[in-house]
């Protein structure tokens, strides 16, 4: 695959084009803002419950990973040890954390926040490159930016401003 011979990647100005196509629906507003500035893989981000959002601190504790096997859903522990982590998030991906969560209706802070599939998201990837018209990549690809080039260090000291990517 041509996936596994380059480091695929968007620039934020590409994740802007995407987000804007994509946040007509409710959960993929949050979840691929989740993706971009955490470095949570799918399994992380799909076992995620409310109560792994420290809204004080505005940090997401990433302790377990979601999983479908053989059509039974299972939490499981991260893929290795030092996966278990605590992410600082920006404020604004906190507060859209928060007003999709009180949308939910029945929501126990326990139960897992993010109800979809991994082919929930790849469907999702899809439909936004093909309306947004950036580069096609995987689901797995939106952690490079913060993996691979360190985009935490920007994030974290503010160099990057969150404030007019979530212009209303």
């Amino acid at each position: 695959k041509k996936y596994a011979e380059e480091l695929l990647f968007w620039t934020i100005d590409e994740f802007k084009e995407f987000y804007e196509v994509i946040k007509d629906k409710p959960m993929s507003e949050v979840i691929f803002p989740l993706f971009f500035y955490s470095g949570m893989r799918e399994g992380e981000l799909l076992a995620l419950t409310l109560n792994d959002f420290d809204f004080d601190r505005n940090t997401v504790s990433i302790n377990k990973s979601f999983v479908r096997f053989n059509g039974q859903d299972l939490i499981q522990t991260p893929k290795t040890p030092k996966s278990k982590r605590v992410v600082t998030l920006p404020e604004q991906i906190m507060d859209l954390v928060k007003k999709y969560a009180g949308k939910l209706y029945g929501y126990d802070p326990s139960d897992r926040l993010f109800t979809c599939t991994k082919s929930y998201l790849s469907h999702e990837m899809i439909r936004g490159c093909n309306l947004s018209g950036v580069k096609r990549i995987r689901v797995h690809d939106l952690r490079h930016p913060y993996v691979k080039l360190k985009l935490k260090n920007l994030f974290s000291s503010k160099k990057v401003d969150t404030e007019d990517f979530f212009e209303d």
